[in-house]
């Protein structure tokens, strides 16, 4: 993409230095989070702990990843690192695909799993009703007992299912238009060859002024 601002008036270095910022918060926050809740996976049956505790320690390091070239791409955006700032473009591209496609793929497997889900949540509002009832549930000839909640699941069911597709429309959005910046701003280092005090200015003055340098290249 041809951008020559983020957000259409943010000059591009510094929408990736807050893009940055951002993601680093997001990522060492819940880094930390990881770490300090990690006795969790003790809480698993111990036939499941090897397997819990392998996916825990791959989330962790996962995340650190993504922490640490957040982190590069702060001190790539502020000091114009042609190298950190790709690295930073490489994972952010990463993280990006695999959010959409797994966030499409849940979503998918919702609507086809729709039936089931609103018979799980007629069957766990059923149970929690009896278990707080001093009265017997009402059991059909079948052996199956009556659910008065089958409107009210499937109307929920259907809310979420079309709240979390604007979700997920909107958030990887946003997630590729961000991913698209980052690549715009190191194709910018690339063009302009980087490292010296003279090119520096030089891209301060692209991003001060983006239609003027626009206007110069032509």
């Amino acid at each position: 993409m041809g951008l020559n601002n983020c957000c259409f008036c943010i000059p591009l270095r510094t929408g990736v230095t807050a893009i940055a910022v951002i993601s680093s918060a997001f990522y060492v926050a819940m880094l930390i989070w990881l770490i300090k809740d990690r006795n969790i996976i003790y809480s698993f049956p111990q036939q499941d702990l090897s397997a819990a505790s392998a996916v825990f320690w791959t989330a962790v390091s996962v995340v650190g990843v993504y922490a640490v070239s957040s982190l590069f791409g702060v001190i790539g955006g502020i000091t114009q690192n042609r190298n950190m700032v790709n690295i930073f473009r490489f994972l952010y591209w990463a993280m990006a695909v695999l959010l959409l496609l797994s966030s499409v793929g849940i979503w998918i497997v919702m609507m086809v799993k729709k039936s089931s889900i609103v018979l799980g949540c007629q069957q766990y509002l059923t149970e929690l009703n009896t278990a707080n009832s001093p009265y017997s549930a009402v059991v059909l000839p079948n052996g199956t007992s009556t659910s008065v909640y089958a409107d009210d699941c499937a109307s929920a069911t259907k809310q979420f299912l079309i709240v979390s597709g604007v979700i997920i429309l909107v958030g990887n959005f946003v997630q590729i238009y961000f991913a698209s910046t980052i690549n715009a701003y190191a194709r910018r280092l690339k063009a302009s060859g980087g490292g010296s005090a003279a090119q520096h200015h030089k891209l301060r003055d692209m991003d001060d002024f983006p239609e003027t340098s626009k206007m110069t290249v032509y």
